[in-house]
């Protein structure tokens, strides 16, 4: 559907339009919007009080406390805004392999379901590719749900390759940023837990609310094609090691995937930040559903 994934049928458009992003703290937006803004404005939110001063709008003025205080106060309320979502995409070679898996694909399809949440509930989006080769997406917001197309088509253009340092990568990314807002972070993670802990904190250090989304393959978990004396090649270093493959072996490798996966779970959880895991064997729009509350969305 117009160079869209194949996973965006229609049925799974309406049920995206049924969502939006919550966030756990408040932002200013750049225009007029759904989310509650730390600005004063016109909601219906109370926000607080102020002394009344000449020419303020008397409907504003609180009369009950008036007859309590014999002072005129003024009600403020919160202004109402836009949310700036950015989305963090990690293109880099580990993201290509098992080629079979298609882990790369599976980021660009959880990236585009998340703009096109944030687009549908009138929201700004901001793509960033970390790595790969092909034409960088801009660093511009996009309003708009008929946008999801340019960004298909800007995504498909990306494949992934070259190394990533995480943690340099996106502070070199946040100091171009100009607001905080809603960051999520898609990646596999293959990388040592001290840089992906330190990456994650800068967005608490930015006051921004994060959500780490992990991407696995399914053939990657299963280690299939692991066995007996084999040689591994780092995708992204280039390094080679020889190492043989037992059962045993194979099972440790999991372990140590998955042991990875909790303690990103963990650092995240105990950061105020979200985290969820989608592996490349399951049915897309399922998880997608199903993990609503844990990439931080609500109905």
């Amino acid at each position: 559907m117009l160079g869209l994934p194949e996973e965006f049928t229609s049925d799974f458009l309406v049920r995206l339009e049924q969502l939006r992003i919550k966030t756990r703290r408040e932002y200013a937006g750049q225009g007029k919007g759904s989310h509650l803004s730390p600005r004063r404005g016109s909601s219906l939110e109370f926000a607080d009080y102020r002394h009344y001063a000449p020419g303020d709008d008397f409907r504003y003025i609180d009369w009950s406390l008036y007859g309590r205080s014999d002072k005129l106060y003024i009600k403020l309320f919160k202004e109402e805004e836009d949310l700036l979502t950015y989305i963090f995409v990690d293109a880099s070679a580990s993201m290509g392999l098992p080629a079979g898996d298609r882990k790369f694909t599976a980021a660009v399809t959880i990236a585009l379901a998340l703009a096109y949440v944030a687009l549908s509930s009138g929201d700004r989006v901001m793509v960033r590719v970390l790595a790969g080769s092909g034409k960088a997406t801009a660093p511009t917001f996009v309003t708009g749900r008929h946008r999801i197309v340019e960004l298909a088509r800007q995504l498909a253009a990306v494949k992934p390759a070259g190394p990533l340092d995480l943690a340099p990568a996106l502070a070199g990314e946040l100091a171009a940023l100009k607001r905080a807002g809603k960051v999520f972070v898609i990646s596999d993670f293959q990388m040592m837990f001290n840089s992906i802990a330190q990456a994650m904190g800068m967005f608490v250090a930015s006051n921004m609310d994060a959500t780490a989304v992990q991407v696995l393959g399914g053939g990657e978990l299963a280690a299939g094609e692991l066995e007996g004396d084999v040689e591994v090649v780092d995708s992204e270093t280039g390094e080679r090691l020889r190492v043989s493959m037992s059962r045993r072996a194979r099972d440790q490798y999991r372990a140590a995937l998955m042991r990875l996966s909790r303690e990103i779970r963990a650092m995240c959880l105990q950061r105020g930040l979200r985290y969820t895991l989608y592996t490349t064997e399951r049915n897309f729009q399922d998880f997608f559903i199903r993990a609503v509350t844990e990439l931080g969305l609500v109905h």
